[in-house]
């Protein structure tokens, strides 16, 4: 393996990872909306999701994605639905739904929420498309890169967005209304609805 080209890619994930962007936007609205104990499983939702990319794009599948942009379409499309769904019942669901909902809400739907999120994003489609290719030297085992590469993305990702988790569940201690805070999670929805669209 060539550890030159390894640290190189670990540097060039990491900053395309932090880079805040639709991943980025729904943990903290996650955070804010049900604390930072029931969120964090989304940033497990994330790194496995950074795996699946990582497991598609290396097994030869992102050819086929890179070839048929439609496939980018419908997944940005979903995504988006989805999270104007989010969005409609954040704003329109009273306080005392609210903190039903949060009682009810559990790890196993944060995290599946968030590989939801992760897999319909198109930027981390293209960010892996562009990223993983350009760091595979071809006189080296490629399963032994392929492998690294994947495991080093899955523990960068949940690092990253577990900090960003931290971040916004910090912040949110300073706001007392309830409700500002909810349509704050329901205007960042949104926001991300658009920005996949975009």
């Amino acid at each position: 393996m060539d550890f030159h080209l390894f640290t190189l890619f670990l540097l060039a994930f990491t900053a395309a990872v932090v880079l805040p962007g639709p991943n980025v936007a729904f943990a903290v609205a996650q955070t804010l909306k049900h604390g930072l104990k029931i969120a964090i499983p989304g940033a497990v939702g994330f790194g496995i999701g950074a795996a699946i990319h990582a497991a598609v794009v290396l097994s030869g599948v992102g050819f086929f994605i890179l070839d048929n942009q439609w496939v980018l379409r419908y997944l940005r499309w979903m995504g988006a639905i989805y999270l104007v769904y989010l969005a409609i019942i954040t704003f329109c669901g009273s306080s005392a739904s609210s903190d039903e909902e949060m009682t009810n809400w559990n790890s196993k739907q944060m995290f599946a929420d968030s590989l939801v999120v992760s897999l319909v994003n198109p930027k981390g489609w293209v960010a892996t498309l562009l990223t993983y290719p350009s760091f595979i030297n071809p006189y080296g085992s490629y399963s032994t890169q392929a492998v690294s590469m994947g495991v080093a993305a899955t523990i960068i990702s949940v690092a990253v967005y577990s900090t960003y988790m931290f971040i916004a569940h910090r912040a949110s201690v300073a706001f007392k209304n309830r409700s500002l805070l909810e349509k704050i999670t329901g205007a960042l929805y949104a926001c991300i609805a658009l920005g996949l669209l975009l």
